[in-house]
């Protein structure tokens, strides 16, 4: 008979662990910078060379796992003391919480923790609780930089993986197949997840920056604060764009398309310059086109070509995911499942060919309906709404988060919902929430006169919680995650 329910060395880890946790969620309490650098940088880890299991009790725990569980844990501790009517989709966001939890545990009841948890836990509790945290997070100006700046190393991390990859392998067509040491890889050297955060740095780049309001009076020049300077930034986001059509996800070809007119009808332009710009864009592609059929691109290029013909076939992709869709949408299921989902671990069984195939559905608005229902599904769209609606308040200060979403909604058509993903989202949702606070004017039309600025405070403004005073003050106060409610302005 077995004294202990678990062995010696799981349970000495264990009683290890409790330090290393009790750490951890002082740094996701007080230090939302380093808190954010640990959410990215494990899934760069994850990407560039797989993650072991942290601990073993039945269930494999990662170090993803451990943080987030730090990372949700201190978000629902933030909640009570934030006002919901001024966090923009917050009720949603808690509301996807709720059916995920209500969810996993009538799948853990059915098909046992395991099942359920492998289910749940990447596109749902790690997605739901990076968002949660970040969106959740003490008003701070210094945060408004740490967010793009962190995005932008991750980008770097993955151009690097990239290249690595292709100078190991060497650069194929998506549909080809490549084999390392008897095992079939993937011929591509990083997956979708990277190549979208890739072509959204670039966007960051490319459009004006998500940064903290300006102070009264000075302009803004937007682009990510503290960034690279003019010309380095569109260097850049060139390099992180042509590395996004050389990995051949066309998910994320499609995505950064969208994104690229979405940043072109938001942006402000005076008469004419749109037309310019536009016209501009068409020679640049008419020339590539050229270039690309006399075969400048060589070998490059056609690989590209046969990884776009593979998009036009019956047997492509796209196709199968779409005759899986259907099947999933035609299955039998009772009106408590249609409202708030079946639960997870039931699986995904579906015909495609002939076939037997028992992944994730690779569509995310069909994902979170088979497992929070209907009523998850508009939790989903209301997080989005709210979030681009108080988002279109900022103007062109908030430009290139509106078109970092419009690549996600897009996304979700053949992915899930990725871990860094959720970084955007909640950067997005704790934005809205600073222009709510900050009770900021919504920007005036292209060619408006502008207003005129206010009387000065004083050297340093302090906005207390949402909806609260102006008090003055004469010194910066707190860090980027400080407990208190304060967020700092320089004016």
């Amino acid at each position: 008979m077995r004294l202990l329910p678990v062995d010696p060395q799981t349970l000495l880890m264990l009683l290890t662990a409790l330090p290393l946790v009790g750490l951890l969620l002082w740094v996701f309490a007080r230090h939302c910078g380093i808190a954010i650098g640990l959410l990215l940088g494990t899934q760069v880890w994850a990407i560039g060379g797989g993650q072991t299991a942290a601990l073993d009790i039945g269930v494999r725990v990662y170090p993803t796992d451990i943080l987030d569980l730090c990372a949700i844990s201190v978000a629902l501790v933030r909640v009570p003391r934030r006002s919901l009517k001024s966090h923009a989709g917050l009720a949603a966001l808690l509301a996807m919480v709720v059916l995920t939890a209500w969810s996993t545990l009538r799948g853990a009841a059915a098909f046992g923790l395991q099942a359920a948890g492998n289910d749940s836990r990447t596109y749902f509790w790690h997605f739901l609780a990076i968002t949660l945290y970040l969106a959740t997070a003490p008003l701070s100006a210094s945060l408004s930089r740490i967010v793009p700046r962190a995005w932008l190393a991750t980008a770097a991390a993955y151009a690097l993986l990239s290249v690595a990859g292709w100078a190991d392998r060497g650069l194929h067509a998506a549909n080809a197949h490549l084999a390392v040491d008897g095992v079939a890889v993937d011929s591509r050297p990083v997956p979708a997840a990277a190549a979208l955060v890739l072509a959204q740095a670039a966007m960051l780049l490319l459009a004006p920056g998500a940064s903290a309001p300006p102070a009264a009076g000075a302009p803004d020049r937007g682009g990510p604060a503290g960034g690279l300077r003019l010309n380095g930034r569109h260097l850049t986001a060139l390099v992180f764009l042509v590395l996004v059509v050389l990995l051949q996800h066309r998910t994320v070809w499609a995505a950064t398309a969208t994104m690229g007119l979405a940043w072109w009808v938001l942006r402000p332009a005076r008469d004419g310059q749109r037309f310019v710009s536009a016209g501009a864009g068409a020679l640049a592609l008419a020339l590539t086109g050229l270039l690309y059929a006399a075969g400048a691109f060589g070998a490059i290029g056609g690989a590209l070509t046969d990884s776009f013909r593979e998009t036009q076939g019956t047997r492509s992709t796209f196709v199968w995911r779409m005759l899986g869709w259907q099947d999933l949408l035609e299955a039998p299921r009772t009106f408590a499942q249609w409202l708030v989902g079946a639960p997870f671990g039931s699986g995904y069984e579906r015909f495609i060919g002939g076939g037997l195939v028992t992944v994730s559905p690779h569509d995310y608005y069909l994902h979170v309906m088979l497992r929070l229902g209907l009523v998850g599904l508009l939790a989903l769209l209301v997080v989005y709404f709210r979030a681009w609606r108080r988002l279109a308040r900022g103007g062109t200060a908030t430009l290139a988060l509106r078109v970092v979403m419009v690549g996600q909604l897009v996304l979700f058509v053949s992915y899930s919902a990725f871990p860094e993903q959720a970084v955007l989202l909640g950067f997005c949702l704790w934005q809205a929430r600073l222009r709510t606070a900050d009770g900021l004017p919504p920007s005036p039309p292209p060619g408006a006169p502008a207003p005129r600025a206010p009387e000065p405070l004083g050297r340093f403004a302090v906005v207390k919680r949402e909806g609260a005073a102006v008090s003055e003050t004469g010194a910066r106060e707190g860090t980027a995650c400080k407990t208190s409610q304060s967020v700092t302005k320089q004016t």
